[in-house]
């Protein structure tokens, strides 16, 4: 099994194609890939970026726990105000293990870790991890925080 599998989609997606990678959004859409370009946000290959096989793990399982934590939350059952919490939770692991994934792959390309907010509680004006104000100025989410390299 080639080490990139764990984040492989099922079915053929719309590919990045920008030249060169200027950033990376690490973002839940539903695919097995959370690896998104910042510029067109499109899924990138982990091959093309030459990811090792740590770096795709630590990706994968991530973003595997915070599917299924997306996925209970979607569901509007009994679950949905444990998975909230969770995926709000500054001090939970998958946002933990998701700004670390975020600023390891900062250190090849600026990367941000995509931040759940429920758009039913309003539009975030704070960084959900540091408090800081968040930078406005994105082309994709609400704000971003070069700091804890989050995007919401």
């Amino acid at each position: 099994m080639d080490i990139y599998a764990k984040l492989r989609p099922f079915t053929n997606i719309e590919q990045c194609e920008c030249t060169p990678v200027s950033g990376l959004l690490l973002v839940y859409l539903f695919t097995r890939n959370p690896i998104h370009c910042a510029t067109c946000r499109k899924e990138i290959d982990p091959k093309r970026l030459g990811l090792i096989a740590s770096e795709v793990d630590e990706i994968a399982d991530c973003f595997g726990v915070y599917g299924s934590l997306y996925k209970l939350w979607l569901d509007s059952g009994e679950y949905e105000v444990f998975a909230k919490e969770k995926l709000l939770d500054p001090d939970g692991q998958v946002n933990r293990v998701g700004m670390k994934v975020a600023k390891r792959l900062s250190q090849k390309w600026p990367s941000y870790y995509w931040w759940f907010y429920d758009a039913d509680d309003g539009k975030p004006k704070h960084c959900p991890s540091c408090c800081g104000a968040l930078d406005e100025s994105v082309r994709w989410g609400t704000g971003k925080c070069d700091r804890c390299c989050v995007v919401v």
